[in-house]
């Protein structure tokens, strides 16, 4: 994939990260998580790093190295915390991840029991993070794949460049299109969403904290467990939801995309605060698999998200992000200060529909990206 990689985009990207959402500054202790698939963006990080006068050390994993310990089923030592990486994450201050192995197709078909194990190390590693204090990024560029792109049915090169140009929108840009909504959604006590395709829907706000994600670490990031990192494309509002208000129809225009593959066509019916129906033209199996065996609170609303990314369209794993979009879940939404804890997060993508906050309309913005093609 090296070839591929235009070195000038390449260096225009690390350069955005590290100045725009980073803030990197002289001297600190950069450490990059890259991949096979990955390491030509770990590269351009490194020497950016260097051109700011701060320090890069990029940790490598080989992924047919990785796919040969899973066949072996050497889970215990994959998913472990070794006492010299977490010595390496003592002494960052800016921590850069590229989403680590590039096949989620073939991950995501192993059993669940044995993806947690692979992935034990993930709380210790928060844990560590917060310790050091360190901040840093969620790379999106490192998730296309070939054969994740040719599951969504996309071409893997401008899935990339999508998301190359997305994460480089400026945070203060997303700030001034977000505040204002969110601003809005903080002070209100019912949301309306409407199109002219068959969505009407409303939903309760019950005065909790909304996030907007602008793709910097905040002040009040870090006072979360997972506040370290940001996603980069970032350009996100949401909240927790009443999970006793829902009232009517929110139908999907966005396909909404999974590591085994996606859904399209999406349809949720609300009644007294419960969803009541659903359905989806494909992908069925994606909501209806969990929200068997979800529990209480399943068919209540949980979470609204409102997209501020421009640079975004119907991209992979960020639907949700892209300007305009509104999604809307049902299931636990706890994390975000609301009281579901419903082990299920089902949900819808809308872009383009009309907003209203106790009956007065708020302004949603619009992407001017342009749609995937199909490979």
């Amino acid at each position: 994939m090296a070839d591929e990689i235009d070195p000038a985009q390449a260096s225009k990207f690390a350069h955005a990260v590290l100045t725009q959402n980073l803030r990197l500054r002289p001297g600190e202790n950069v450490l990059i998580e890259g991949w096979t698939h990955t390491l030509p963006w770990a590269v351009a990080l490194s020497r950016e790093t260097r051109r700011l006068r701060a320090h890069p050390l990029i940790l490598y994993e080989d992924e047919a190295a990785y796919w040969d310990s899973v066949d072996a089923r050497e889970d215990r030592l994959l998913g472990a915390t070794p006492a010299h990486e977490w010595a390496a994450l003592g002494k960052t201050d800016v921590y850069l991840h590229l989403w680590g192995a590039g096949d989620k197709v073939r991950l995501a078909a192993l059993p669940d029991r044995r993806v947690e194990a692979l992935a034990a190390y993930n709380e210790p590693w928060y844990t560590a993070a917060r310790k050091a204090g360190l901040r840093g990024a969620r790379l999106e560029v490192g998730r296309p794949f070939p054969n994740l792109a040719r599951l969504y049915r996309v071409r893997e090169a401008e899935w990339r460049d999508q998301v190359v140009e997305a994460s480089q929108v400026a945070p203060e840009r997303l700030q001034r299109t977000g505040a204002p909504i969110a601003k809005a959604l903080e002070r209100g006590r019912r949301v309306r969403i409407r199109d002219d395709h068959g969505t009407d829907l409303t939903l309760g706000l019950a005065h909790r904290r909304v996030q907007l994600q602008a793709g910097r670490v905040t002040t009040e990031d870090r006072k979360t467990r997972y506040g370290v990192l940001c996603s980069l494309p970032s350009g996100a509002i949401q909240l927790a939801l009443d999970e006793t208000v829902a009232d009517g129809t929110i139908v999907a225009n966005r396909t909404d995309y999974h590591d085994g593959g996606i859904a399209t066509g999406g349809v949720f019916r609300f009644e007294g605060g419960r969803l009541i129906d659903h359905s989806f033209d494909t992908g069925a199996e994606f909501f209806d698999t969990p929200f068997r065996t979800a529990g209480a609170g399943r068919d209540r609303p949980g979470l609204l998200r409102i997209g501020l990314n421009p640079a975004l369209r119907n991209t992979p794993q960020l639907e949700d992000t892209e300007a305009g979009a509104i999604t809307v879940s049902v299931g636990g939404n706890a994390r975000l200060g609301g009281k579901n804890t419903a082990q299920l997060f089902g949900f819808v993508v809308n872009a383009g529909a009309r907003m209203e906050v106790d009956g007065r309309p708020v302004a949603l913005p619009s992407s001017s990206a342009r749609d995937l093609t199909p490979p």
